[in-house]
């Protein structure tokens, strides 16, 4: 956004932040949830990489394609624990996973 839209806003009263100001987050929070974002696109593009639907990585990991959509968008039931062994499925080792983050 340019400097003038930008003034022009908060002279009408509208404020500018992140996500983490309007959420609340504590900055531990809000390093979590880019870590587990991160992960999440590295799930997805890795995916990708190796030519697999949803629904071919499902099979590998024995679950459902709905499962690796949320998954893939890093909703809020999903883990840490499931990207990681996501990631290991796809072919990453722990030190290319260490090198996303």
């Amino acid at each position: 956004m340019d400097s003038k839209k930008r003034k022009r806003l908060e002279a009408a009263g509208w404020t500018f932040g992140n996500a983490e100001d309007f959420l609340g987050m504590s900055p531990e929070e809000a390093s979590y949830l880019e870590v587990k974002l991160t992960l999440a696109r590295e799930v997805e593009a890795q995916r990708k990489k190796a030519g697999l639907s949803q629904s071919d990585l499902a099979a590998k990991l024995k679950t459902r394609q709905p499962n690796i959509a949320r998954l893939e968008k890093a909703q809020q039931n999903v883990t840490i624990d499931a990207l990681f062994k996501t990631l290991l499925v796809l072919g990453l080792s722990p030190r290319k996973i260490a090198a996303v983050l």
